[in-house]
């Protein structure tokens, strides 16, 4: 099955079931990469940190590890930090030059028949740094989302599967000189049961330059995004541990054509009020 087919598929799936159930639930803050319309309620935080393997082979995993605190019940802010290299084999760590920041606006409240909508900025990125020599811009690897407008809506599947469905428009400001247009994910979230949970989004990848089979570089090609998937394992409801693959179709290539190669990310997310 080519990609684009891939795509269709996955399109259609997310529609049908979305005419076949209907009910409200309380949504996560993000899938993957992409943001949802969540956000934490007033006088909570949580910690977030991710471990995942290096874009440069010859460091060893990296880490970002980031807070976000619920300043009101729309309100979050939060900021991250972390590096390539900290972790495994590698002897020099690369860590990245600035901390991302967050900042993340609840506009509109999910209810019976609309979706829950949010606004905000995000400066950090994923995947390690971006080589100029390798990827033609400085940044991440898996640009940072920028300026964004989440889109949620949840459901309640034969009244005992959580099941949601998600979109994300961004801006980011990586590479803004060359790409003038926003990006955008779509994703989805499904609870199998209180403790065990699936996430899959499909990151477009309209604001990367990737080259493609004709050796042709060029933005902008919805059949080459990036599709990634993960499992969630709650321990408790302040806690859970998510296993990710990264860019699962192996789309994202460098400037010399070869493929950077599907990722594995974990990430552990503790969550408590103050």
């Amino acid at each position: 099955m080519t990609n684009n087919k891939m795509v269709k598929v996955f399109c259609a799936i997310i529609v049908l079931v979305s005419l076949l159930f209907a009910d409200e639930m309380l949504q996560p803050r993000r899938l993957v990469d992409a943001h949802t319309a969540g956000v934490l309620p007033k006088a909570s935080y949580d910690f977030d940190s991710r471990i995942f393997s290096a874009g440069d082979p010859q460091l060893g995993a990296g880490i970002v590890m980031g807070i976000a605190v619920g300043v009101t019940n729309r309100l979050n802010i939060g900021i991250s930090y972390g590096g390539e290299g900290i972790v495994g084999r590698g002897k020099n760590a690369k860590f990245n030059p600035l901390p991302g920041w967050l900042i993340k606006y609840r506009i509109f409240e999910e209810n019976y028949f609309w979706p829950g909508f949010a606004l905000g900025y995000d400066h950090q990125g994923y995947g390690g740094l971006a080589d100029t020599n390798q990827f033609d811009y400085r940044g991440y690897i898996y640009k940072s989302p920028g300026f964004f407008l989440a889109i949620s809506k949840n459901y309640l599947l034969l009244q005992k599967v959580q099941f949601g469905l998600h979109a994300m428009v961004n801006y980011s400001m990586e590479d803004y000189k060359e790409v003038h247009w926003p990006n955008v994910f779509a994703g989805i979230d499904l609870a199998l049961n209180e403790e065990l949970a699936v996430v899959c989004e499909y990151d477009f990848g309209l604001n990367i330059k990737d080259l493609r089979a004709d050796e042709h570089a060029v933005y902008g090609q919805l059949d080459e995004g990036f599709l990634n998937a993960g499992l969630r394992w709650a321990f408790s409801p302040n806690f859970f541990i998510e296993f990710d693959a990264k860019d699962v179709l192996e789309n994202r290539k460098r400037k010399n054509g070869s493929t950077f190669g599907w990722g594995r990310e974990i990430r552990f997310v503790y969550f408590t009020q103050f």
